[in-house]
């Protein structure tokens, strides 16, 4: 009986706290008429969003965001921006950058509505940017719908074997899985911690891929030969701007050489990213320290 009225008082003054996660995946279509692929992870907390954002995708110019927001589930209203820049594979030129801006309606947050309406963008000083419209479809209903385009064009005999695979391969259509670092890629990050932790693992079979890996132009491992256990590497900087260069020395039994990569600063900033490169290829990662604000 005592541990009922326990059960029930703690019920009672300490609710169950619902929180549910979602991904949407789409496009933002430019005035210029320019499409750039698009996707939110979302996580949302009795009407409280937070998550991250993708642009480009797997493009050249990939970027990923922190991102805030609310949702009304009365009122069907939505609304979230850009708030931080987390990573980018552009090149950092000038520490200018926009953020997205987007109010609009939302008749669901499962991810079975579509999220359509004009967004808007700002420079971190809320100087206006870039506008445009924002068109998305929950990942689980864009994936069923791409197989089915896919599906049906495999079945199409007047289409060359060569455009069929063109489009199993559009970057649009596969725009909602990420295939991480390439060889030649640089990835351009913002750190405030003066060390991180780098932790690398073979995320599929162990077979003999080995890689160097040097910061700033000192060599941290010579011949390196990931495993299943994660093995983490502490870093120090010492500079504004840091370079961590990986280079594949073998691609193993099961060429290419293929990497899990995550790094973390001990304080919960975390990125994670699969690595895939050839021999001779390398992948960079350059920690900014500057302040950006």
């Amino acid at each position: 009986m005592r541990l009922l009225f326990f059960f029930v008082f703690f019920l009672t003054f300490f609710p169950v706290i619902a929180q549910q996660r979602v991904d949407y995946v789409g496009l933002l279509a430019l005035q210029d008429s320019t499409f750039i692929s698009y996707k939110l992870e979302l996580v949302e907390t009795d009407g409280i969003l937070k998550g991250f954002s993708y642009t480009d995708l797997n493009g050249p110019h990939e970027s990923k965001n922190t991102l805030v927001g609310r949702y009304n589930s009365k009122d069907n209203k939505i609304e979230f921006r850009e708030v931080d820049i987390v990573y980018t594979k552009s090149p950092i030129k000038e520490l200018d950058f926009c953020f997205v801006y987007f109010t609009g309606s939302l008749r669901n947050l499962r991810g079975k509505a579509t999220l359509e309406g004009n967004f808007k963008s700002y420079y971190d000083d809320l100087q206006p940017c870039i506008d445009g419209k924002l068109i998305m479809q929950g990942e689980e209903k864009f994936t069923r719908k791409t197989e089915k385009i896919t599906s049906r064009v495999e079945k199409m005999d007047k289409i060359p074997d060569s455009v069929k695979q063109r489009i199993a391969n559009s970057k649009f259509l596969n725009s909602s899985e990420r295939q991480g670092l390439k060889g030649g890629e640089t990835l351009n990050v913002f750190w405030e911690s003066k060390t991180a932790y780098l932790e690398i693992w073979d995320p599929g079979k162990v077979d003999g891929d080995a890689m160097s890996i040097v910061l700033n132009g000192k060599v941290v491992k010579e011949n390196y030969a990931p495993l299943k256990a994660k093995t983490k590497i502490p870093l120090t900087f010492n500079k504004e701007i840091n370079t961590l260069v990986l280079k594949a020395l073998s691609e193993g039994t099961d060429p290419p050489n293929t990497a899990q990569i995550r790094i973390t600063d001990g304080n919960g900033k975390e990125i994670s990213m699969l690595s895939s490169f050839k021999v001779g290829e390398q992948v960079k990662v350059v920690f900014y320290q500057k302040d950006l604000k």
